[in-house]
């Protein structure tokens, strides 16, 4: 059963609150009024029957442009506005959504999409085939710099076939193109839209759209009264998202009746939720991971016998139940997950500080090492990381001082520049995705700058596979290569943890984290 038959059953079981207020008026000019952060909340929470959803995130939204979207707020803001052509179900499949369906040309090197009829961007105009082609090209630019750029690379070219039909032409075959069709960094925006009039106005096909903000505090939505999807049904007018500097700060809010929603907190705060009855937990497994980074072309990491080294100062088990409080899933140093189908079970390298030493002396450091790492607080668990490898690492004489950074210039200064840091992943439902972005040597995202001729042979042909049992031999192999040669130490996957307050109904987490509100409602009092 596909999301749109589904929520349509639901709301003919009546297990949906049918209804709801009218539509808001509010005109796409009012995006930019100058409002505190104390009218957004008011606003907000106003009780007069239009219900608010309050979301609370740690960092503002660096861009409202979906193709430029690099950070877990951006992307959460992007899904909200912008409607893709694909969406991704919980078990990592793509459904129709912006597209009615898709078809894929024999020689496998250009795949049609037939468009939905009488959508409508929020400033009103008509989507039609246009707008899809002029979405790819402007997020393909280079000038845009998309981190999604050298993924959809393959794209050779998006033609209208005519006003509600879309081709993709392939340079090679990609049997992903459907996932990746389905993130919301591809949100279809109207033609002609640049990354600056998305800024300053963004508009997409989406539920949501932009109704006020206030830069680095709050950004408050209304629902798109025009929303074509007639599934999508839920009672809130009004979605607000507040953004606080810390997880304890979220916490108290909603046990103050601020916020409704956390996304995603770390493990040891469990308790905290869990003990108060007005508070639901939701844990789902997923593929999300942070990653310990060597930059391979710098001293000391650039010498093997380093790198090996620093990977036996890590003791799996022990960080997974400092940082996860034993949740999640351990990990080998290779970022496919086990909810992933092309995942494979490869042996866990073990914790041997005396071993780790030995390796250093014989790389010239007979006294041990003086390392930097630095890292911040965009996700939970990223400082927590940072000193429990310190800890783990001094009986091998690796003497680690951690450096936490604002997260604000993290991903600009740090991530990829420095030496020796934390990185933070989400999970990505196509495997290929998540190997070019993090591993490929062309990927501006390749932190650790280890760069494999032999694993970018293997991405592009497991891609191209249209074998399962190829492909998954081919991703095998890969794994291996990663697990045994790349500069990135991946102890564990953490699971999706949500704080929903129990004035909340319908809601469901995703397994990318990715917040899909059909079908959400309020508990109204009797």
């Amino acid at each position: 059963m596909s999301r749109r038959d589904l929520l349509k059953w639901l709301g003919g079981t009546g297990l949906l609150m049918a209804g709801g207020c009218a539509g808001s008026t509010t005109s796409p000019s009012s995006a930019n009024q100058s409002l505190s952060a104390a009218d957004l909340i008011a606003t907000a929470s106003s009780n007069d029957g239009n219900f608010a959803l309050r979301v609370a995130f740690l960092n503002y939204p660096t861009t409202f442009d979906p193709a430029r979207s690099d950070s877990i707020e951006s992307i959460q803001v992007a899904y909200a506005i912008y409607d893709a052509l694909v969406y991704v179900n919980p078990d990592l499949i793509p459904e129709p959504l912006l597209a009615a369906g898709w078809q894929e040309a024999p020689d496998r090197l250009s795949w049609t999409f037939e468009l939905e009829r009488e959508v409508r961007f929020h400033n009103g105009m008509p989507l039609t085939s246009a707008d899809v082609v002029y979405t790819f090209n402007h997020l393909l630019d280079p000038a845009v710099e998309s981190p999604m750029r050298l993924v959809l690379g393959f794209i050779a070219q998006v033609e209208a076939v005519d006003e509600y039909r879309v081709r993709f032409v392939l340079s090679a075959p990609n049997e992903d193109l459907p996932l990746l069709l389905g993130i919301p960094s591809t949100g279809i925006v109207p033609q002609g839209m640049s990354t600056n009039d998305l800024t300053a106005q963004p508009t997409g096909a989406g539920p949501w759209q932009l109704a006020s903000r206030v830069s680095g505090e709050s950004i408050r939505f209304v629902r798109n009264p025009n929303y074509w999807d007639e599934a999508f049904s839920m009672q809130f007018e009004t979605l607000l998202y507040r953004y606080f500097p810390s997880i304890p700060a979220q916490a108290e809010a909603m046990l103050a009746r601020e916020i409704d929603l956390i996304p995603d907190f770390p493990p040891d705060s469990v308790n905290q939720f869990t003990e108060n009855p007005e508070i639901d937990v939701q844990e789902v497994p997923s593929g999300r991971y942070q990653s310990i980074v060597m930059r391979a072309d710098l001293p000391p990491f650039y010498d093997p016998r380093v790198r090996d080294a620093l990977k036996l100062c890590l003791d799996r088990p022990a960080m997974q139940d400092l940082v996860l409080a034993g949740r999640g899933t351990l990990a080998s140093d290779q970022p496919i997950s086990p909810i992933h189908p092309f995942w494979v079970e490869l042996p866990l390298p073990r914790y041997d500080p005396q071993q780790a030493r030995q390796l250093l002396a014989q790389a010239g450091y007979p006294d041990g090492l003086q390392l930097t790492l630095i890292t911040a607080a965009i996700e939970p668990g990223m400082v927590e990381m940072a000193y429990a490898y310190r800890d783990m690492a001094l009986p091998a004489g690796v003497a680690i001082e951690v450096i936490t950074v604002p997260p604000d210039i993290y991903l600009t200064d740090y991530a990829g520049r420095a030496p020796f840091h934390i990185v933070n992943w989400g999970l990505r439902p196509s495997v290929d995705e998540t190997l070019t972005v993090a591993y490929h040597s062309q990927s501006p995202a390749n932190y650790s700058h280890w760069n494999s001729s032999q694993l970018d042979e293997l991405i592009v042909a497991a891609r191209s596979e249209p074998d399962p049992t190829r492909r998954a031999a081919l991703y095998r192999t890969t794994q291996e290569l990663i697990a045994q040669e790349s500069y990135t130490l991946i102890p564990c996957f953490r699971p999706v943890l949500m704080a929903a307050h129990k004035s909340l109904e319908g809601f469901s987490s995703h397994p990318t984290g990715w917040l899909d509100y059909s079908g959400v409602h309020p508990v109204l009092s009797s």
